[in-house]
């Protein structure tokens, strides 16, 4: 995993544009409007992270992305001036594994939060953890308004003592048995913003929630694993030589509500696995798509804080992020101000170009001003690729093709396309 140079288009001379695995590391975000070729971008930044051995956590919400494991057609690459190489060195690394949540139609995970802490060392990335954790927690019972933030503090110090104490907390059923009978110097703590009657409501909340078909979710399929996910297990992708995509596929989830419970414990468990294993190179790239649901400006729902402090803290760990919207103003600023790469493509209105520009200006002393005049009329797959780092100014590109094949595949061919091996030795 050398600092090696992906390819990742063509600029205006023909001279090919190229940017170093290490510059992920200050994270990079994909903005343009729909049919600007982001997607085909992020996808080609997947692709070459492969080649140079970078692991992916994939997380698709439209479908679009499971097909970063099937071959592009060999005639069609050629066509689009495809070096026949880079698809056969990335077909020959590449290890894509399509994960489902709550449904067996990929390989199987369930949705339950990460309840443990494992070995962190530092008290003040433990207590992150167990925040975030609380908060999913809270979300994944329905608790709002005043009480969403007692149940918040109360889950986290039922996680805290729990971890304290090398008291075991594997599932919902036995974090259920802390809520019902807690033990009595973990009763006290909690008794003024949480009381038994409190305890004792929302322990009824969480049975009901793992009753009838909402077992499904809990149930079909093991817990999120990092390492199975990057291809770090032993036995795993990165002993064999290759280079593991793991497709993280929520349309096997009914509700946003559901898909953004589901991301949160996600980029809670990435969270802790990656205060473990810690790296000064990039070792993992999280990419998700068609984010602005999930990191909203203004509304809060529990996938936000989970990324957001993946934003903050993943680069320190060697941990990328990739994400991709329509529009800057789609994304809270705060996570806007922790990315070091831009990618802008087509962008229509002069609104949501005036929304852009002063978040460039801040993070790069370039002149944006006459790209940004461009972008309305910028054609599919044009790009303005902006790093203060690694170019002098707004460098404009043609992204190249993807070598592998570019389409939305419905949980039916998610189903067909899934080795049976896989769900029985990962699900």
């Amino acid at each position: 995993m050398r600092d090696e140079m992906m390819t990742l288009g063509t600029g205006p001379d023909g001279d090919l544009i190229q940017l170093p695995t290490s510059a992920l590391l200050r994270h990079m975000v994909a903005l343009g409007s729909s049919g600007s070729g982001k997607t085909i971008l992020c996808k080609v930044i997947v692709e070459e992270a492969v080649r140079k051995g970078v692991p992916a956590i994939v997380v698709d919400p439209q479908g679009d992305l499971a097909s970063l494991g099937l071959m592009g057609d060999p005639e069609a690459l050629i066509k689009m001036g495809v070096d026949p190489f880079i698809a056969h060195e990335y077909h020959q690394l590449v290890d894509v594994k399509i994960w489902t949540p709550g449904s067996s139609q990929g390989i199987p995970v369930n949705v339950s939060p990460p309840l443990r802490t494992g070995n962190i060392e530092r008290l003040e990335d433990r207590m992150r953890a167990w925040a975030n954790v609380g908060n999913s927690l809270a979300e994944m019972a329905g608790y709002g308004g005043a009480a969403s933030e007692c149940a918040r503090v109360a889950f986290s110090t039922i996680l805290e003592y729990a971890d304290d104490n090398r008291l075991a907390i594997d599932d919902l059923n036995d974090f259920s048995d802390f809520l019902r009978d807690p033990p009595r110097a973990l009763a006290d703590r909690l008794e003024p913003i949480f009381d038994q009657k409190a305890r004792t409501a929302a322990e009824k909340r969480f049975r009901v929630k793992m009753m009838g078909s909402n077992r499904l979710l809990f149930d079909l399929g093991k817990p999120i694993h990092i390492d199975s996910m990057f291809g770090y297990e032993d036995g795993g992708a990165y002993d064999n030589g290759k280079v593991r995509v793991s497709v993280v596929y929520l349309n096997t989830l009914n509700s946003f509500e559901e898909k953004s419970m589901f991301v949160a414990n996600l980029c809670n468990s990435l969270y802790q696995w990656m205060l473990l294993e810690a790296k000064t190179r990039p070792h993992g790239l999280f990419y998700m798509d068609e984010v602005a649901p999930y990191m909203p400006p203004v509304r809060k729902p529990v996938s936000k804080d989970a990324l957001m402090l993946l934003l903050r803290q993943a680069r320190k760990y060697g941990i990328c992020m990739l994400l991709a919207t329509q529009s800057p103003g789609d994304l809270d600023y705060k996570g806007l101000s922790q990315v070091g790469t831009w990618a802008l493509g087509r962008i229509a209105t002069g609104q949501e170009i005036a929304k852009v520009a002063p978040a460039l200006r801040a993070d790069a002393d370039v002149d944006v001003g006459e790209i940004m005049e461009r972008l309305p009329g910028y054609p599919a797959g044009r790009f303005a690729l902006i790093n203060a780092s690694h170019f002098d100014g707004p460098q404009e590109m043609d992204v190249r093709w993807l070598v592998s094949n570019h389409k939305v595949l419905s949980p039916e061919d998610v189903e067909s396309i899934t080795n049976e091996c896989d769900r029985e030795n990962f699900g």
